[in-house]
C-alpha cells in the first residue's frame, strides 16, 4: 500500500490542485477546507487524515493503517486518532449521529462514502473561492490573443492589433495593482529599518532573561555565576543601584513583570520541584511573601507570559523530557487552570509563544521532529487556531511586533540578527545586527523597541594522552565543540563555526597544530545545529547528529549522505558496527531503544524499558540504560535476561548525546547531575568506582589513546537594547 502524500509532497509534486464532493472543496496546495461559504485552515494532522480519507473512499480503514499511514515515524493512542478524527467531522460538518461522509465501522475502523475527485480546477461549486480559482483560469484561456474565427469571420489586422493594445492595457492594470497592494501592504507591516543597540549591562559572569519594567525605569534579570544557582538581579537603570533576589537551594530564573508593575513573577526550579512564583516588588526578598501561581514538570523550562490586562499568566509546560510542551493559561484572581487551544504537541510542541500588545492574539512556534517550524495564531476571544507559515529551519523564539501584526525572531542558527517577518515567515527586515549570538528576546513598553541576550561561547579542544600529557589542538577563535576521537588511526573530529556557521572539520592528532591539516568535512545548505560525532568502530566512516537527522560522512571520499530517517525524534545515538547504529526516540512520549541497518534503510525494535544503550566490542554485549532507574543493564544475549552492573548514569541523555561512553577496557557515565560526578565500570574487575578526570561537561570523547575535551575560554552574555533613532 502506497505511503499517504504529506503535505509537503502534495505541494511538491501532486499535478492536481484540489479534492471536491458537492459544496465540499479541499485546496491540497494551501490546506484549505472550503464549505458553504467558509474558509477552514486545516491543521497539519487534521488535513493528513482528510486527504487519506478522500484518497480511499468507500474502503474500511483501520487504526492500524491510520497510525502506519498517517502518523509515520510515531505512535499515537486511539484517543489521539480519534480526536483528530472529530476535528475532521467537525471541518466537513458531519453529524457523528447521521454521518455522510465519514462513517464508524464497529471494532475495524472508519470509512469515507462520499467520493472525492482530484482535479486542477472545480467547476460547479458553490463556494466563492473555488469558483473564483476556476474563472480565474478561464478568463486566462479567454484573455489570449488567437486566430481562429470569432462568429465565423477572420479577425482583420486592425482586430488583431485592437485585442494585442486591449491585452497590454489589461495586464499593465494588473501589474499596477501588484504593485500597489505590495506597497501598501508593506506600509502597512510597517517594516523597521536596521536599528542600532546600547548595551544595558556590561558585566562579569552571564546575565540572562532580559525584562524591562513597563515604566522603563527598571530592568529584572537573571544572573549565573560559576559555584552557586542563579539568582535575579533588579537594576534601577537611572542610578543603576542593584537588588537581588536568591534562594540558597534553588536556581531563580525568568523574570516577567506584571502590568501593574508592583509585582514580579519568576521561575523557580530545585531538583525535581518546578513553580512560577510571583510576588510584590516591596518586600519581594521575603520568600514568605513569594505566592506560588503554578507548578510545572522538573523537566520543563516554561516560558511565561501575562495578559496585557493582568488577568491571566500564560505559560508552556510538558509532562516529561519526552513529551511535546503545551500552553496553559492561569487565571489570577481564582488559581483555575485551562489549556489553549494549540496544535498537536508531538516532539518540542509548541515551545515558544507571545501574546500580542493588543492582548487579541497569541503566536505560538510548533516543530514535531524535523527541524522545520510551524507558525500559528490564536484568536484568544474567539479560541479560533490558524496555521500561517510552514519554514524548513528551526525558528528559535518569537514575539510580536508592536504593531500586533508582524513577528520578531532570532534568524536561523547561528542567529547573528533579529528578524522581522510576515506571518507567512517571509522576511522584511533586520532589526538589529549583532556581532555576538542573539536569543531571550523581549518587547519594550514604548511602542517600537526590543530587547535581547547577546552572547558569545568561545571553546578550545584539548587532548589528553595516557601518558597526561595535555595537547592544545587546531582551536579557532570562536566555538569548536564536540570532539570525536578516532578508534585507530589518529584523527579527531569536531563541530567550529569558524565560517560562522555549524561545520564538521577533520585534523590529525599527530599534527594538529597546522591549520592546513585540518579540512572541512561538511557545507550545509540548510542552518543545521548539531549534536554529536562519533567513529564507526573502524574509522572509516563518520555519524553526524543534527536536529533528529543524521548524516554519515565516508572519511576517505569525504562524501556526506543523510540518512532517511524522517519526521521521528533521534537521540543517543552510537555504534554497533560499521552497518549498524543504536539510536533511542520517542513514541506516543515513551522511549523506544532501536538499532538502525545503514544498507537496508531498516529500524528494528531493541528490548523495551530502555532510553539508550551502547555495544562493546570487548565483550560483545550490549550496556542498556533503564528508563527509570538510570541503572546500567549488560545484554551477552538480547534475548535473555540482562544482568545488572554497578553504574547508573543519571540523566540518560544529555543535550541529544547519550550519558554512556564505551572505552578499551570499562564504561564512562556521568552519576549524577548535580555535582557532574562521573564514574568508572572496569571490564576487569566488574565494579565501579570515581572517574578522577576532570571533565567540566559531557563534551568529550575518549579511546585508547586518551581523552579529548573542549574546555571554556571565554563565556560572555550581556543584555541589549534596540534604539530608535
Amino acid at each position: 500500500m502506497p505511503k499517504i502524500k504529506t503535505v509537503h509532497n502534495i505541494k511538491q509534486g501532486h499535478p492536481l490542485r484540489y479534492l471536491h464532493f458537492a459544496d465540499i472543496c479541499i485546496d491540497t496546495h494551501n490546506q484549505l477546507l472550503y464549505r458553504q461559504g467558509e474558509t477552514i485552515n486545516l491543521a497539519p494532522k487534521v488535513y493528513d487524515l482528510l486527504v487519506y480519507f478522500c484518497q480511499h473512499t468507500h474502503r474500511v480503514i483501520s487504526k492500524d493503517e491510520l497510525m502506519e499511514q498517517v502518523w509515520t515515524g510515531t505512535l499515537v493512542t486511539e484517543n489521539a486518532i480519534s480526536r483528530t478524527i472529530v476535528k475532521v467531522r467537525k471541518a466537513l460538518a458531519d453529524d457523528p449521529k447521521n454521518p455522510q461522509f465519514i462513517i464508524t465501522v464497529p471494532r475495524k475502523g472508519y470509512r469515507m462514502v462520499a467520493e472525492f475527485v482530484a482535479v486542477e480546477t472545480v467547476s460547479n461549486q458553490k463556494t466563492s473561492d473555488c469558483e473564483s480559482q476556476e474563472s480565474q483560469s478561464q478568463w486566462v484561456k479567454k484573455s489570449r490573443p488567437t486566430d481562429v474565427q470569432l462568429n465565423g469571420i477572420t479577425p482583420s489586422n486592425q482586430t488583431k492589433s485592437n485585442l494585442s493594445k486591449n491585452t497590454f492595457w489589461v495586464i499593465a492594470g494588473l501589474m499596477i495593482i501588484i504593485v500597489l497592494t505590495f506597497v501598501f501592504s508593506t506600509k502597512s507591516n510597517k517594516v523597521l529599518q536596521t536599528k542600532q543597540v546600547k548595551a544595558l549591562t556590561r558585566e562579569v559572569g552571564i546575565e540572562l532573561y532580559p525584562a524591562l519594567s513597563p515604566d522603563l525605569t527598571q530592568l529584572a534579570y537573571s544572573k549565573e555565576v560559576t559555584g552557586k544557582p542563579s539568582y535575579i538581579n533588579i537594576e534601577n537603570l537611572s542610578n543603576h543601584v542593584k537588588r537581588s533576589i536568591s534562594h540558597s537551594r534553588a536556581a531563580l530564573s525568568k523574570p516577567v513583570w506584571s502590568p501593574s508593575e508592583d509585582k514580579l513573577a519568576f521561575l523557580y526550579q530545585h531538583n525535581s520541584v518546578c513553580m512560577i512564583y510571583w510576588a510584590q516588588l516591596d518586600n519581594i526578598k521575603d520568600k514568605e511573601s513569594w505566592q506560588a501561581i503554578t507548578e510545572c514538570s522538573a523537566d520543563s523550562s516554561p516560558h511565561f507570559v501575562f495578559s496585557p490586562d493582568g488577568q491571566f499568566l500564560y505559560f508552556n509546560d510538558r509532562q516529561s523530557a519526552s513529551h511535546g510542551y503545551q500552553i496553559f493559561r492561569v487565571n489570577l484572581t481564582n488559581s483555575e487552570k485551562d489549556i489553549v487551544n494549540q496544535p498537536i504537541t508531538n516532539g518540542l510542541g509548541n515551545y515558544s509563544f507571545d501574546i500580542s500588545a493588543d492582548g487579541k492574539s497569541l503566536v505560538m512556534v510548533n516543530s514535531e521532529f524535523s527541524p522545520t517550524t510551524r507558525i500559528y495564531t490564536l484568536n484568544i476571544e474567539e479560541s479560533k487556531l490558524k496555521q500561517t507559515a510552514k519554514l524548513d529551519y528551526l525558528m528559535r523564539a518569537v514575539l510580536w511586533h508592536h504593531d500586533n501584526e508582524t513577528i520578531i525572531h532570532p534568524s536561523p542558527h547561528p542567529a547573528y540578527e533579529l528578524w522581522q517577518s510576515n506571518l507567512d515567515g517571509t522576511k522584511l527586515a533586520v532589526v538589529a545586527s549583532n556581532t555576538s549570538r542573539v536569543k531571550h528576546l523581549s518587547r519594550l513598553n514604548n511602542g517600537k523597541d526590543f530587547s535581547f541576550v547577546s552572547y558569545l561561547l568561545n571553546r578550545d579542544i584539548h587532548f589528553e594522552s595516557r601518558g597526561q600529557e595535555n595537547i592544545e589542538l587546531d582551536n579557532s577563535t570562536v566555538m569548536d565543540y564536540l570532539p570525536a576521537l578516532a578508534h585507530n588511526s589518529g584523527q579527531y573530529a569536531f563541530v567550529s563555526k569558524r565560517s560562522t556557521s555549524a561545520e564538521v572539520y577533520l585534523s590529525d592528532l599527530l599534527d594538529a597544530s597546522t591549520i592546513e591539516n585540518t579540512k572541512q568535512f561538511t557545507s550545509f545548505n540548510n542552518p543545521v545545529k548539531l549534536y554529536d560525532l562519533a567513529f564507526s568502530p573502524n574509522d572509516s566512516q563518520l555519524m553526524i547528529l543534527a536536529d533528529n537527522q543524521i548524516y554519515i560522512a565516508n572519511t576517505n571520499s569525504m562524501e556526506v549522505h543523510k540518512l532517511p530517517l524522517d519526521n521521528i525524534a533521534i537521540v543517543g545515538v552510537s555504534w554497533q558496527d560499521e552497518n549498524n547504529l543504536l539510536l533511542s526516540s520517542v513514541r506516543n512520549a515513551d522511549w523506544y531503544l532501536m538499532r538502525y541497518n545503514i544498507n537496508e534503510q531498516k529500524l528494528s525494535p531493541l528490548p523495551v524499558g530502555y532510553q539508550g544503550g551502547v555495544y562493546s566490542a570487548v565483550d560483545n554485549s550490549y550496556y542498556l540504560i533503564a528508563d527509570d532507574s538510570f541503572q546500567v543493564m549488560k545484554f551477552s544475549d538480547l534475548s535473555v535476561l540482562p544482568q545488572v552492573i554497578p553504574l547508573t548514569c543519571q540523566p540518560s541523555i544529555i543535550n541529544r548525546k547519550l550519558n554512556l561512553k564505551v572505552t578499551s577496557d570499562g564504561l564512562v557515565c556521568q552519576s549524577n547531575a548535580e555535582d557532574n560526578q562521573y564514574k568508572r565500570y572496569s571490564f576487569t574487575t566488574k565494579s565501579s568506582r570515581l572517574w578522577q578526570k576532570s571533565v567540566p561537561s559531557i563534551d568529550f570523547d575518549i579511546k585508547k589513546r586518551g581523552m579529548v575535551y573542549t574546555i571554556t575560554k571565554q563565556s560572555v552574555s550581556d543584555i541589549m537594547q534596540t534604539i530608535s533613532l
